[in-house]
């Protein structure tokens, strides 16, 4: 048995009296002090183990509930993807996209999560469509080295039609959406000469003018929109 110095007396005492709650009291009056000592040292140890336990056991089921979000995350988006509502210009793109997500399904669904947290009210197939498109791009070298198109339909009606840019940067909606650009400006210009005239400088009003008809921003606006009706038509959408 383990022998107790007359200088640990005082604080055995306290360590009794502190701790009394910890042993019952019929087992409290037959024990040694060193036995009293062992049995709290074995209690608190107990306490701390439970403590462990349980924490380790919030952490699993946390852990659990994660994956099994993210499972269906990545269940949602491969049954999206071979259903009607996904369409695309290049029959090879859609396996590819399957590959990066299978192969790492806890970053696409990081990716759904993000444009979840970024919009709490977008709807899940418009947040997995945009993951997909984030995903394209992030691995953009996988895919060919031309431009393609996809296509997404909504369950709210909706369509997203993106164009994916070449190995270049460069895609047809882009050109038309920096033409469009360029005739607004342009569009805009001229509106504010002509606001700020008093009538007075015809030359400044005929530059105005000019710039009105030289915009062809009734022209860039009919090429974008003709450029997506001929994809929502394409995709059936």
């Amino acid at each position: 048995m383990t022998a107790i110095s007359s200088a640990n007396n005082a604080a055995l005492l306290i360590l009794q009296q502190t701790n009394a709650s910890l042993l019952p009291n019929k087992q409290q009056a037959g024990k040694s002090a060193a036995d009293t000592i062992a049995a709290i040292a074995n209690g608190v140890s107990s306490q701390t183990s439970a403590v462990k336990a349980q924490a380790s056991s919030a952490i699993n089921n946390a852990l659990l509930d994660v994956k099994q979000s993210n499972d269906g995350i990545v269940s949602s988006a491969l049954d999206f993807l071979d259903s009607g509502n996904f369409k695309t210009s290049d029959a090879g793109v859609t396996d590819v996209i399957k590959k990066l997500i299978n192969d790492d399904g806890n970053k696409f669904a990081s990716l759904v999560k993000a444009e979840k947290a970024k919009n709490p009210s977008i709807s899940d197939d418009n947040a997995i469509a945009n993951a997909i498109q984030r995903l394209i791009r992030d691995n953009r070298s996988k895919f060919g080295n031309g431009e393609f198109v996809i296509g997404f339909q909504l369950g709210n009606g909706g369509a997203i039609i993106s164009n994916i840019e070449d190995k270049n940067g460069n895609s047809t909606s882009k050109t038309l959406a920096a033409g469009l650009k360029t005739a607004q400006s342009s569009l805009i210009e001229a509106g504010m000469i002509i606001s700020r005239s008093d009538g007075s400088n015809t030359d400044e009003l005929k530059m105005a003018s000019a710039m009105l008809t030289n915009s062809n921003f009734g022209k860039a606006l009919n090429d974008v929109a003709a450029w997506n009706d001929k994809w929502r038509d394409a995709f059936g959408f």
